[in-house]
């Protein structure tokens, strides 16, 4: 993903991983998870032309 926004002639500026909803059952969690508030699920990224 990042190689395409760099080959499409945008640097990123930022990239942010969303906490999961406090109210998904802990049984649709991934069973690694611990504590954690986060896991790889969705990426936001904000390019910006370089």
């Amino acid at each position: 993903m990042t190689d395409a926004f760099t080959r499409a002639g945008f640097r990123i500026s930022r990239i942010s991983e969303p906490p999961f909803d406090p109210n998904t059952p802990r049984e649709l969690l991934p069973p690694t998870l611990g504590n954690r508030s986060a896991f790889l699920c969705f990426l936001f990224f904000v390019p910006e032309p370089s």
